[in-house]
């Protein structure tokens, strides 16, 4: 059972122009960052560096639409990589991957453009593209936050070195009234760090270290989750999210 009062997650505020404004708001943060990660596996950041959220999720509208036999070449060897939809044990769910390369260079996202519209989109590439790496600016930020906050530092770059990053594409759509409204399966991400961003549409809901399922708000639009233990969708409308893992 999951409590009905969504669970308040620490929000904070990693814009750029607050945490330069002043040393001591730099390491206010890293400290709030650690914290949160250490109490709640999770939190939650306002990012205001993001592009226009109606660009990105026009976008996905456009993608989703199209038909699924298009969606189905983009295939991978690791699981969960490339397509994943239709399942009938999760109905609501399609996830695309783009794993063409790395989700922030500009090739790897024309390789999956060009996959999706053979003739092009260039306006979808260039929203992704973007998107892509600035959302990956906040990964990096957070990843140097924690890493000053235990005193190692001076492994940021060899850990940054060494990231790659999987960008997922999602969507829950409505149920119907003979189905049930759970959207993905219980899971915990595998990756150093996972930042996610969805349409003003709840239905998250995460596990906590007391072993209970908690709903999470996650407005403002310009929200992001960053990490987490355990996590299921639970969800009555569409929904639209954007997963960046980064490994």
């Amino acid at each position: 059972m999951s409590h009905q009062t969504p669970l308040r997650l620490p929000l904070l505020t990693l814009s750029n122009q607050y945490l330069k404004s002043n040393i001591s708001n730099w390491f206010s943060a890293c400290d709030e960052v650690r914290r949160a990660l250490e109490e709640y596996g999770c939190f939650l950041a306002v990012y205001d560096s993001v592009s226009p959220i109606s660009d990105i999720f026009h976008a996905l509208e456009e993608l989703f639409d199209l038909p699924t036999e298009t969606k189905l070449c983009n295939t991978s060897e690791k699981p969960f990589y490339g397509y994943y939809g239709k399942i009938p044990d999760f109905p609501l769910q399609e996830i695309l991957g783009i794993n063409i390369g790395d989700a922030i260079t500009a090739e790897g996202v024309q390789n999956f453009t060009n996959l999706m519209w053979p003739s092009g989109n260039d306006h979808f590439s260039e929203i992704i593209h973007d998107y892509a790496n600035i959302v990956a600016g906040l990964e990096k930020m957070v990843k140097r936050m924690v890493l000053e906050s235990y005193g190692v530092e001076k492994c940021y770059d060899s850990l940054d070195e060494s990231t790659t990053y999987l960008l997922r594409l999602i969507k829950y759509r409505t149920p119907k009234l003979d189905e049930s409204n759970v959207g993905s399966q219980v899971h915990t991400h595998k990756t150093f760090l996972s930042i996610l961003h969805q349409n003003q549409v709840n239905g998250l809901e995460i596990k906590t270290k007391d072993d209970e399922w908690m709903a999470v708000d996650m407005t403002p639009a310009n929200s992001f989750r960053l990490s987490c233990y355990g996590r299921r969708g639970i969800f009555g409308i569409e929904q639209q999210q954007i997963a960046l893992s980064c490994t």
